[in-house]
């Protein structure tokens, strides 16, 4: 009995740890060809349910250890800055399972109104090709926040990066964390307009193969997909 208890403590373990490595391997994947958020999609539901997501995490792990887990500190340490952190009395579990709901909502909306525009049902592989190509795109809108936050977390011991951010303003001598932490805040703009880019690109691949309309009509589509996004994105990040 306790020897089985070791056995599955062990493959938990392992499993997490491998999954944390293919975070990085999955996000420089995407941002590398915005393309595989559909691509890769498809690619991966034409496999057995077993073989599925191998050499990369799945789009709903790739969230809850990215978007997920820095809202569920942001909610419980970051104070009352937007809607999420005003729901209380939620265990963990609860708030991992909601923030994922509301941080992927644009996503179902929008898989919603593809496969409306298909005739296609949910319960079918159309949905799940679709959902999981729109959740991987919100990799560029989370990854440039999960390095700031990650950063501030490590760098400055707080969860809260406009008091830190405060802080250095008054600060006259630096320490070496700070000029790391300077370089961080550099890559997060950085990051941050590529991933802009990345994502209209994204959203415009996965519209112009599912919307047979003309390409103007899938651009404008695309800006509007886009701008909803990016201003969600905004608040429950």
């Amino acid at each position: 009995m306790f020897e089985k208890l070791i056995d599955s403590f062990e493959k938990l373990c392992l499993q997490i740890i491998i999954e944390i490595l293919l975070v990085p391997v999955t996000i420089f994947k995407l941002f590398q060809d915005p393309r595989r958020c559909y691509d890769l999609s498809v690619h991966e539901m034409e496999k057995e349910e077993t073989e599925r997501f191998q050499d990369h995490l799945s789009p709903i792990k790739l969230s809850v250890y990215t978007s997920v887990m820095i809202s569920v500190l942001l909610m419980d340490y970051g104070g009352e800055h937007n809607i999420i952190s005003k729901i209380k009395g939620l265990s963990m579990v609860e708030k991992a399972l909601f923030i994922f709901l509301m941080n992927n909502v644009t996503a179902v909306l929008f898989s919603v109104a593809l496969l409306w525009y298909k005739k296609e049902k949910v319960n079918t592989v159309a949905f799940r090709t679709l959902l999981f190509s729109f959740i991987y795109t919100t990799v560029y809108t989370s990854t440039p926040f999960f390095i700031l936050i990650s950063s501030a977390m490590f760098l400055g011991q707080t969860i809260n990066v406009e008091s830190y951010l405060d802080h250095l303003g008054k600060v006259t001598n630096y320490e070496t964390r700070d000029y790391i932490f300077f370089i961080a805040f550099l890559v997060f703009m950085i990051v941050g307009l590529i991933g802009i880019f990345k994502l209209l690109k994204a959203l415009h691949y996965i519209l112009k193969n599912n919307f047979s309309y003309h390409p103007y009509i899938v651009w404008f589509f695309t800006l509007l997909f886009f701008v909803i996004q990016l201003y969600y994105a905004r608040g429950f990040i």
